[in-house]
């Protein structure tokens, strides 16, 4: 068990109560767990930048946008194979039901968005402000 799988069944139940059912739910819970991932991989980009005095925004900006796109493309296509393809969601949804400790889990996946949403807004700061 881990917060991302966590995170993904419950996201997938929550949109399932507010929009019903509907095709391609389980990818739309993937591309939320999968969105944190990419907040904290723009976050490292932009401090990686920030480091060398923004000379890959400044001088090479056609590469750091590669750089961003390729990492996203790369994060979809990971989440999705390991939870969406070959029967991954009934078994992570499985392992997530059976937990004993959900209480702890609820509370570790809340801090983990959290977290990696005030580290995003850290890096932009840094980014644009410095220290």
């Amino acid at each position: 068990m881990n917060v991302w799988k966590y995170i993904y069944i419950k996201f997938h139940k929550f949109r399932r109560w507010g929009l019903g059912k509907t095709l391609g739910e389980g990818y739309a819970a993937m591309l939320f767990v999968a969105s944190f991932d990419v907040l904290l991989y723009f976050g490292i980009l932009i401090l990686i930048d920030k480091s060398v005095d923004k000379v890959l925004s400044k001088e090479y900006e056609p590469l750091y946008f590669a750089f961003y796109m390729l990492g996203m493309l790369t994060i979809e296509r990971l989440r999705n194979r390991t939870m969406c393809k070959n029967g991954a969601f009934e078994r992570i949804k499985e392992e997530v039901e059976n937990e004993p400790q959900k209480l702890k889990w609820s509370i570790l996946s809340i801090l983990y968005m959290i977290f990696v949403v005030f580290f995003f807004l850290f890096c932009c700061y840094i980014g644009k402000y410095g220290l």
